[in-house]
């Protein structure tokens, strides 16, 4: 399935009691790649594409976020002394 660009899949399966169950999931790399996942789920069609509308309205503000984090990350283990306790 595709969505403004963004291949999504309808998946069923059934539960541990016997129970039919059914969603969405999205394992797009390309919209992936800047958020620190590498799938979401949605029970219905619209959910689904309120995710990936989402998504893809939110990349410029994910890519700054993870840049604050990778920042964060090195001043943290810059500040570190030779035994960082790993």
């Amino acid at each position: 399935m595709l969505y403004k660009g963004v291949k999504y899949e309808y998946e069923e399966w059934k539960t541990y009691d016997g129970e039919q169950a059914s969603a969405f999931y999205c394992r797009d790399k390309e919209l992936l790649k800047e958020y620190m996942t590498v799938q979401f789920g949605a029970k219905t069609l619209d959910e689904m594409h309120e995710k990936i509308d989402y998504y893809l309205s939110n990349i410029e503000q994910e890519k700054a976020n993870r840049k604050l984090r990778e920042k964060a990350a090195q001043e943290f283990y810059t500040s570190m002394s030779e035994n960082k306790g790993d």
